[in-house]
């Protein structure tokens, strides 16, 4: 990947990890309507340790398949959930992998 689009990345990452720090109560209210109420602090856990792994250089922004795989496997072991719903983030962040690859081999053979 280009050195720019990983710089744009890069930066989407950081906004997220922003806004989810941000609205972390929101979410909790949101989520004790129907839930538990520790969402917003389950997405919090895992932000916390992006950041961490930003600061480490453990993202790896210029490789997709790396960076959704460590985020996929932040979420299952940082935001935990009932149900099954860290292997659902985890299934989530597998597809988002597959999706960028399609879209990525779609756009280099049409330039």
């Amino acid at each position: 990947m280009e050195p720019a689009i990983a710089e744009l990345v890069h930066q989407a990452v950081q906004a997220v990890i922003k806004k989810l720090h941000n609205e972390t109560d929101k979410l909790n209210r949101l989520d004790a309507v129907s839930g538990d109420g520790d969402t917003g602090t389950a997405f919090s856990r895992a932000v916390d340790t992006l950041s961490r792994d930003i600061t480490d250089g453990k993202l790896i922004f210029d490789c997709p398949s790396s960076l959704f795989r460590r985020i996929g496997l932040i979420c299952e072991s940082r935001m935990g959930g009932t149900s099954g719903a860290s292997t659902i983030k985890e299934l989530y962040f597998k597809y988002k992998i597959k999706l960028f690859f399609s879209l990525w081999s779609f756009l280099c053979c049409c330039c």
